[in-house]
């Protein structure tokens, strides 16, 4: 491990000739909330192997996705695009026009192979609309993987099963090396090891900690629920908020409360594993060849909300499924440093161009982190946006988070007093210089939304 940390330090050093364009490694965990580098929720650390990498790079603390749910993150990062550009808004939108604007646009990998790079990745990196529009046979190199956790239950029925609605944990019983995550992994760590020819871009979608919670026993053992640290739900989740966007209570949400401890600890529990999934792709890249000449991009595409305002998933515009986490190491960033402005995934694009070189691409509506790379503390006005659904988005400011509805509706929370986010002062008068600093940085177009093709299938 020691070495493994040394190696990261070492990704800022540049040590002897290297090649012109540096290897891309992209990793995209899936439904991970921003628990890296955080000590407060456990007697065990949840995300150590992201923890470790983050000493060898920059960590951007306030890191937001640009929508809450898979299909139109990835949509919008891929892409380099907003989900109110794309008019891609949610889970059951694939099927798109001929005449989608998302077929002229040249997706993030697609950029690289079209600047000479070889293209390798498996796992869930695209999601439905940009997989339709960038082709799903992208990949020169790729692995053929499953999603088998999801489709079956962890034992014989009756024999370890938790099910609440939706959710669904419990102990896998077969080992981790069986898992569709961890054969990822070791591919991914074995094409780390090997001498390229041509630079490369590598993709790898880590599936967990996304539903059903179902991993080995020995991650549940790391996190016995009355282990677990987290602030209680506040009497009345739907207090301030505007009629129109409270929750009503689900049927099974008392339930949910009752067991929302085990909830987590399962969430915890897969979250370490696919930590551990991490860790293995590090690790190959670490005992490689490409270690010195590879920038890293790890990130969530959206977070998990466990009860806050009535939300046991993700979705919202708040900050339990906007926040993710979003770690860069690599030549030319310095290593353990971090940086609290809010940044955007959409900005992943154009900051990678930039990192190794590529001609800039036009049209992109994220911005270059470069700045920010170069000296974390830089002056960074730009709020991070997030949309949830036509016409409703939030804006995450270094200190502010301002959600404006399609129906005019408003939330505004102040993180510097209020970082649960449980007291909504946007109708108070004083807010309202506020509110139109960042009103200025909502989009000036919404796209209507696209026809969907699947029936609102959850991703």
């Amino acid at each position: 491990m020691k070495l493994l940390c040394c190696l990261w330090t070492l990704f800022a050093v540049t040590l002897g000739a290297a090649p012109s364009k540096p290897n891309v490694l992209l990793i995209v965990i899936d439904d991970q909330n921003a628990f890296s580098g955080r000590t407060d929720l456990a007697p065990q650390p949840v995300t150590p192997q992201l923890d470790r990498f983050a000493k060898g790079g920059m960590t951007f603390a306030n890191a937001q996705c640009a929508a809450p749910v898979c299909n139109p993150s990835r949509t919008a990062f891929l892409s380099g695009l907003r989900p109110s550009t794309t008019g891609i808004y949610d889970n059951s939108q694939d099927n798109l026009p001929k005449d989608h604007l998302l077929k002229s646009k040249i997706s993030l990998p697609a950029c690289f192979r079209d600047q000479g790079y070889h293209l390798a990745g498996a796992g869930k990196v695209f999601s439905s609309a940009i997989a339709a529009a960038a082709g799903k046979r992208i990949w020169t190199e790729s692995i053929e993987l499953g999603r088998k956790e999801k489709k079956h239950a962890p034992a014989p029925e009756g024999e370890g099963m938790n099910a609440i609605g939706k959710h669904a944990w419990g102990p896998l019983y077969k080992s981790k090396d069986e898992m569709e995550d961890w054969k990822l992994a070791g591919w991914a760590a074995e094409f780390l090891t090997k001498k390229h020819e041509a630079p490369f871009f590598l993709a790898c979608g880590v599936v967990k900690p996304h539903t059903p919670w179902y991993v080995p026993q020995e991650y549940f053992d790391l996190f016995p629920p009355a282990s677990i640290t987290v602030p209680d739900l506040a009497a009345d989740e739907n207090a301030g908020l505007p009629a129109s966007v409270r929750e009503k209570k689900h049927k099974t949400e008392d339930m949910l409360i009752q067991r929302r401890k085990e909830l987590i600890s399962a969430y915890l529990a897969s979250s370490r594993y696919a930590d551990d999934c991490v860790g293995r792709i590090l690790k190959g890249l670490a005992e490689g060849p490409s270690r010195d000449n590879t920038v890293v991009v790890i990130c969530g595409d959206n977070g998990y909300e466990f009860g806050e305002k009535h939300n046991w998933s993700k979705g919202s515009l708040r900050e339990g499924s906007a926040h993710v986490p979003l770690i860069m190491a690599g030549p030319g960033i310095a290593a353990n440093q971090t940086c609290t402005h809010p940044v955007s995934l959409l900005d992943i694009y154009p900051t990678l161009v930039e990192l190794t070189g590529l001609p800039v691409q036009p049209g992109l509506e994220g911005v270059s982190l470069m700045p920010l790379l170069k000296n974390p503390a830089a002056p960074w006005e730009r709020p991070a946006l997030t949309t949830a659904g036509f016409k409703n988005h939030a804006l995450r400011s270094d200190r502010w988070r301002y959600i404006r509805y399609a129906d005019g509706a408003e939330e505004l929370y102040d993180h510097d007093k209020d970082p649960l986010e449980r007291n909504n002062i946007a109708s108070q008068p004083d807010s309202a210089k506020v509110k139109a600093e960042l009103q200025a940085w909502l989009p000036k177009h919404d796209e209507p939304r696209n026809p969907d093709s699947s029936g609102g299938k959850e991703d």
